[in-house]
């Protein structure tokens, strides 16, 4: 067996249970190692957890570009044919830097039912819409025989269809606005169904629109199959502040609709948020350590003269100082992994912490954190114990002298 590991593991709780001073800073080194390794997954997995929410979804609910026309008089007719929709790309788009484009229609429409009336965007899609929209916001869907945007179906949010007292499977009646030759205001009204609800948890979005297929703008409107009046165009996360628009059309507007640099700089606040978090880690393992090993020399200062007596040598006893942070640290961690790892798996499978949802897009706290972020947590905290007992002890350890020691005793 290795002399110092037996050695150290001997005389560290043997010296705990006898001096008080000593097993309460154990216990303390012990209980911050702990708290370290517990608050720093938290901080990671939230930190992560909310950048991938922001990634995923906020990004999804709509294209971060729309291209439109400028000036048009005639709210009745489209400006776009979607076969133009490659050629727009390339003119006017870095399109290795665009994730997607796809074309759409929005229209005013008017909803009554016997509880409310209210005022919607009816917004019309193709069947290759965005899947993530789908994927990451629809909550519940009734399952028809037809395909998802069916030209009868109809996606309400879950806020609208509890004010408009509808629910999965209903029959509403909605309301088109359209205007004639001299610019009076006319009604056409087509019945739909109400195929599922989806959820944001962005007031601007759900208080508004209503989904559907586009069909059903260009049959009540008589457009062609082809037309649409706008394009969404999509961005990835890590293309966003760079430069998407190659050059300025004379003939159409391309609106920034999704303030990019706002999403940078809040998922850049999670960053911040991190690095500071463990800095504060850091410093009060630091603090800890240096005064674990400072009070442990003072206790041991006796041993290490006797040993010095006995033909030891620095390194042997510094090595044996070593296997006492090992010592402190091996259960620790154990304890601290264990904790940690227990909370992240019941707060991202039953939600254990919850938030308001209209302040932060989502009802509860997110948590993504994969297994080698928590290989790389521990073993920081490991090199950070390491550093922070290796230089001191050393130092210490070749400054004591064995006959300094045996005149003092």
């Amino acid at each position: 067996m290795n002399f110092e590991w037996f050695f150290s593991k001997k005389t560290i709780w043997e010296d705990c249970r006898k001096n008080k001073t000593l097993r309460t800073i154990v216990i303390i080194t012990q209980i911050t190692i702990i708290f370290g390794l517990i608050v720093s997954f938290f901080t990671f997995s939230i930190g992560f957890g909310f950048k991938k929410i922001i990634k995923d979804k906020l990004l999804n609910v709509r294209g971060q570009f729309l291209i439109s026309q400028k000036y048009n008089l005639n709210t009745n007719s489209p400006f776009f044919s979607v076969k133009k929709k490659k050629f727009l790309l390339k003119k006017f788009f870095n399109s290795d830097l665009v994730k997607q484009i796809h074309g759409i229609s929005e229209k005013n429409v008017i909803i009554s039912t016997n509880k409310k009336i209210d005022r919607f965007i009816f917004k019309g899609l193709y069947e290759d819409y965005n899947p993530y929209f789908f994927q990451y916001f629809l909550i519940t869907k009734k399952i028809f025989p037809e395909k998802l945007l069916h030209n009868q179906n109809v996606f309400l949010s879950k806020k609208a269809s509890l004010s408009l007292g509808l629910n999965v499977g209903s029959i509403i009646k909605i309301n088109f606005l359209s205007f004639d030759k001299i610019g009076n205001s006319i009604f056409f009204y087509k019945k739909f169904r109400i195929s599922g609800l989806y959820e944001t948890g962005i007031p601007e979005f759900d208080d508004v629109y209503i989904i559907g297929n586009i069909k059903s703008i260009q049959n009540i409107y008589k457009w062609k199959k082809d037309s649409v009046e706008k394009f969404e165009v999509f961005v990835s996360y890590e293309n966003i502040g760079k430069n998407i628009i190659k050059k300025k059309s004379k003939e159409f507007l391309v609106q920034n609709i999704q303030n990019n640099h706002d999403i940078i700089k809040w998922i850049n606040i999670f960053d911040k948020n991190i690095i500071i978090i463990s800095m504060i880690i850091t410093t009060s393992l630091i603090i800890n350590m240096i005064v674990f090993v400072l009070i442990l020399l003072l206790e041991r200062i006796r041993t290490i003269g006797i040993l010095k007596i006995l033909g030891a040598k620095n390194q042997v006893i510094h090595k044996i100082f070593l296997f006492y942070i090992m010592q402190i640290l091996i259960p620790s961690l154990f304890i601290g992994n264990s904790i940690g790892i227990i909370f992240l798996i019941l707060q991202k499978k039953i939600h254990l912490i919850s938030l308001n949802k209209t302040q932060y897009f989502i009802d509860f706290v997110p948590i993504y954190i994969k297994y080698y972020h928590i290989i790389i947590i521990n073993l920081s905290i490991i090199f950070i114990c390491f550093v922070t007992i290796f230089f001191p002890s050393l130092f210490f350890i070749k400054k004591i002298l064995s006959i300094k020691v045996t005149e003092f005793e």
